[in-house]
């Protein structure tokens, strides 16, 4: 891609990084990008950005998906906010040329037509063409499944945080369980056929994961898009689970106060969605 001179100039136009590697990314990575990596992405897309810095954002947008969908989104952004409107007169124009004709049109629309004029709609017709054949594959996920489920995969080093009182055997007669609104997670038994479309869904990141672990999640219907983070050490035990059983999974919410210290066993987590992890019972 490149970036157009002034109109009149005779200077060769500009290569354009940002659209270079935009082009350049073939998908193979979507792993979701940390709030530093999406201020890094905006700020070269803003040209705010050290060579040094630029060179780390571009390569994370060749190899990210997620990433070269955010700086796609950001310059067609950019570039809406800086085209100039349709002149009302050609807007008329075309609109009329959009109904069905009462009679033999005597010449054709476009031909009054000044240079200007054919410059904004060659314009606004390139733009178009970068989304067709740039923005489709990138945004297909975001388009398509702007609010899907996400999954990914997590392996905890440190178990002892998702240790829990009730989890502890004493001697004698069980003590009698306490009530569901104090604890922090809660045990379900999920069907082994949802969790192993969900194992699939993280090995495949463009793979839409399956709705269908939603009503386990206890999800609080705040609108807000779901992700869900699977501990490898449950995958095991789904991969040798039939799947006509049901296996009794551990579900933490995330956003809970009380998971705390569960929290930085996962890593970063990503804004704007409600993330959950799953794992075993001890």
């Amino acid at each position: 891609m490149s970036a157009h001179p002034p109109d009149g100039s005779d200077q060769p136009e500009a290569v354009d990084p940002v659209m270079l590697a935009v082009l350049s990314n073939r998908g193979r990575d979507a792993t979701l990008l940390t709030s530093d990596q999406e201020r890094l992405l905006d700020d070269w897309v803003a040209g705010r950005l050290a060579p040094a810095e630029a060179e780390r954002a571009a390569a994370l947008t060749q190899q990210n998906s997620l990433a070269a969908e955010r700086v796609l989104e950001r310059r067609l952004l950019e570039a809406a906010r800086q085209s100039p409107t349709v002149p009302q007169e050609l807007e008329a124009r075309v609109l009329r040329a959009s109904l069905p004709p009462k009679a033999a049109p005597s010449g054709a629309w476009w031909r009054p037509l000044g240079r200007w004029q054919w410059t904004t709609i060659a314009g606004a017709l390139a733009l178009a063409a970068i989304v067709a054949v740039v923005g489709v594959p990138l945004w297909q996920q975001v388009l398509q499944g702007g609010d899907s489920l996400q999954v990914a995969m997590v392996t905890i080093n440190d178990r002892n945080p998702l240790f829990e009182p009730s989890d502890l055997r004493t001697r004698g007669p069980a003590p009698p369980p306490g009530p569901v609104v104090e604890q922090r997670f809660h045990d379900v038994e999920v069907p082994t056929s949802i969790l192993k479309g969900l194992l699939a869904a993280a090995a495949a990141p463009r793979r839409a994961a399956s709705r269908e672990i939603e009503p386990y999640l206890s999800m609080s219907g705040d609108g807000r898009p779901a992700q869900v983070i699977v501990d490898s050490a449950l995958r095991a035990k789904i991969d040798a689970a039939a799947d006509g059983e049901r296996m009794l999974v551990r579900i933490y919410d995330l956003e809970d106060p009380r998971a705390a210290d569960i929290r930085p066993l996962v890593g970063p987590l990503p804004k704007g969605r409600r993330i959950y992890l799953l794992t075993l019972k001890p």
